[in-house]
Formats: structure tokens, C-alpha cells, sequence
């Protein structure tokens, strides 16, 4: 299908989700619309894409396709010069995958997908398409998704991306807007979450009876279908006892392979010296493309919440016990052994007594002078 001529009249509705003004988007293409980039007197950048039909946006805010191995699909994507120049621009698709912060993202343009972005053909079968359009005009651009034999079943995301280059000085800047794609193959899917670690900790200083405590949680979506979960937090102490709960709140959506880090406030929690942080995942699949609901997901871990004020007041104690106990028994040992003083030994006493012992006086033999 070959690409529809320029239009010079401006798409009348688009959708909320498509605009997003000043999107300079650096090494992943977060969705939205890049606006123009300065709102003062010289010329403006700006384009804006949705998923159309028949050339006009059809209120999707994503391309969802639901597909079966060895399958090709056609779809169109709207796009509209929304600056105040002429633009040229760059069409094509690339991975998706998700960002630390749970952020949905693409590839870098100059990095090589591997994935679903590598199924999208544009006009002629080509990987990209490049086109220039006017102030205010649009252009429809279609495209196929052609699914490998081979695909698995289960979830693979990708976005087409519209990109425009601008000099702002020296420099060129790259505008790229994204709208996600979802390629979900038909086939028996294994949709998983996983709780790879929890655990609690608390700060070393400060109130040495209790402290504010964080749970910190990894999850992985293990599986092969793109999850959201509602989490819940709590904490344990000893023999089960609990001392805390973090609520519930909503996680934002893991694709196939992704990790997040979870991370909750707890409030002041007594310095236990023993914590169990627990935490549940009630995941959740895309209701349009699966009907099946998950069972709960739990994790467990021991954390070791020593509280160090404490413990170092009890070990000077001790300390200092253990220097008078050991001063005393050594005053008891010098007062028992012989030699020490305040005590003679035998030998000296003898020596002392036969110094002090008189010497006798000669008799006079009988029948002497006198």
C-alpha cells in the first residue's frame, strides 16, 4: 500500500495521550508527542502520531495485535507535522523494554533491535520510511507486522517511532515520539511473576529504641506475558508478631524479562533485632488479550535489624564489669600467695629471730678464780 500524498488540512482530534509538548527524548523513546520546542516568535518543531484508520486516529493509543505464528498484519500510524516549518521525517520500529524506574522505552536509534521491532516492514518492504511534510500537514503511513514461524507464544513489544532532526545552533537535536506496539502471539502462554528478594533495614543511629524503617522488594516478571500487579508490604518481628505494614499500591507494568525494584516506608519500627518483610504481588494480565486472572504471588525474607546504640552501651558495660571483676580476683590472688606483702615467709622469719638471739656468757670452771 503505498503512502498517501501530503494533506494540507490539520487532523481536527487527536488523541489526549498523543501530546506531550518538548519531548527530547535521550537513549529510550518515552511516549508522547514532541511539541514545539520554544514558544517564542521564531520557527517551532513539532510532531504528533496516533494509530489511524481510513486516515483519520481511531482513539487507540497503542497498536495491540493479536496474532498467531507466521502471520502478517497491516496497521497505520497518522502523523502530523505540528511545528511551524517544513519537517523531514524518519519513520521506524525498534525493542521496547522497560527502564529501572518502570518507564516504558525503546532503543536508541543508532542501536540494532532484535526483537518485534524487526518484524515492522514499512512501503516496499523497507525498514524505515522517511517523509516531509509541511507546517500543519499529514501523512498516513502504513505498515505490516510479519510474526516469525517461530515466534513464541506470549507478549513482544516494540514501537514505531517518528523522528525529526533540528539544529539548534551548532547543535542537531533528534525529536522522537513513540507509540507502542504489542505483538501478542497466539499459543499456551506461561505468565509468572517472581519475588526474587525482600528485605528491611534500618538506620544505625538516632533513637536507639526504635527507627524508620524501608522494605525493599525485587521483582522479575519470569514469564511471557507483559504483567501489572497491585503490591502489598507488611513486616514481622519474632514468633510472627507483626510491627508494620507499608499499604498496597499499584506496580506499573513489567514486560517479559524485565526487573523492578520496589521499595516501601514502613513508619518507625521497634529495634527488634530480628525483622521478616513480606511481600505480595497480585498480578495482572491485559483484560482485551487474556481472560485469565493470577493467583497471588508471595515473598519472604529475614532481615537483621541490630540495634547498635544498644548493643554498644551493653558491651561497655560488660567491659567495664569485666575490668573490676578481674581487678578484685587479682588483689585476692597477690593477698593469698606467699611473698607477698604483709606476709614473712618461714626462712626470712628464721633468719630475722636467730639475728636477734642473745649470745651466752662463759661459765667459770668449779674450783676457779672467781
Amino acid at each position: 500500500m503505498p503512502l498517501c500524498p501530503d494533506v494540507a488540512a490539520p487532523v481536527r482530534t487527536w488523541p489526549r495521550a498523543a501530546l506531550l509538548l518538548g519531548a527530547v527524548l535521550p537513549l529510550g523513546v518515552l511516549l508522547g508527542f514532541a511539541g514545539p520546542a520554544a514558544a517564542d516568535a521564531g520557527p517551532t518543531v513539532g510532531i504528533a502520531a496516533a494509530p489511524a484508520k481510513q486516515g483519520q486516529p481511531d482513539g487507540r493509543s497503542r497498536f495491540s495485535l493479536l496474532v498467531q505464528p507466521g502471520q502478517k498484519v497491516g496497521d497505520e500510524l497518522l502523523v502530523l507535522n505540528a511545528g511551524s516549518t517544513d519537517q523531514r521525517l524518519h519513520v521506524y520500529a525498534t525493542d521496547a523494554f522497560d527502564t529501572a524506574d518502570g518507564a516504558f522505552a525503546l532503543l536508541d536509534g543508532s542501536a540494532t533491535p532484535a526483537g518485534a521491532g524487526t518484524w515492522v516492514r514499512f512501503d516496499a518492504g523497507a525498514r524505515d520510511t522517511v517523509l516531509t511534510l509541511a507546517a500543519g500537514a499529514q501523512a498516513l503511513v502504513p505498515f505490516t507486522v510479519t510474526v516469525p514461524a517461530t515466534a513464541t507464544p506470549g507478549d513482544h513489544a516494540a514501537g514505531v517511532v517518528v523522528s525529526v532532526a533540528s539544529s539548534a545552533g551548532q547543535v542537531t537535536v533528534d525529536r522522537r515520539l513513540a507509540t507502542r506496539l504489542y505483538v501478542r502471539v497466539r499459543g499456551t502462554v506461561q505468565p509468572s511473576l517472581t519475588v526474587r528478594s525482600v528485605t528491611a533495614a534500618q538506620p544505625v543511629g538516632g533513637d536507639p529504641f526504635s527507627a524508620p524503617t524501608t522494605i525493599t522488594a525485587v521483582v522479575a516478571n519470569t514469564g511471557d506475558v507483559a504483567l501489572t500487579a497491585r503490591a502489598t508490604a507488611n513486616l514481622r518481628t519474632w514468633f510472627g508478631r507483626p510491627v508494620g505494614t507499608a499499604g498496597s499500591r499499584d506496580v506499573a507494568e513489567l514486560l517479559p524479562g524485565a526487573t523492578r525494584t520496589l521499595t516501601f516506608d514502613v513508619g518507625r519500627v521497634a529495634r527488634a533485632g530480628y525483622l521478616e518483610p513480606q511481600l505480595t504481588l497480585v498480578p495482572v494480565a491485559d483484560a482485551d488479550a487474556y481472560g485469565f486472572a493470577l493467583p497471588p504471588v508471595v515473598g519472604r525474607g529475614t532481615s537483621v535489624a541490630v540495634p547498635w546504640l544498644l548493643l554498644g552501651v551493653a558491651l561497655a558495660a560488660s567491659a567495664g564489669l569485666g575490668v573490676v571483676v578481674l581487678r578484685r580476683r587479682r588483689a585476692a590472688v597477690l593477698e593469698a600467695t606467699p611473698g607477698s606483702a604483709g606476709v614473712a615467709e618461714p626462712q626470712e622469719a628464721a633468719r630475722e629471730t636467730a639475728a636477734v638471739k642473745p649470745t651466752p656468757t662463759p661459765q667459770t670452771a668449779a674450783g676457779g678464780r672467781s
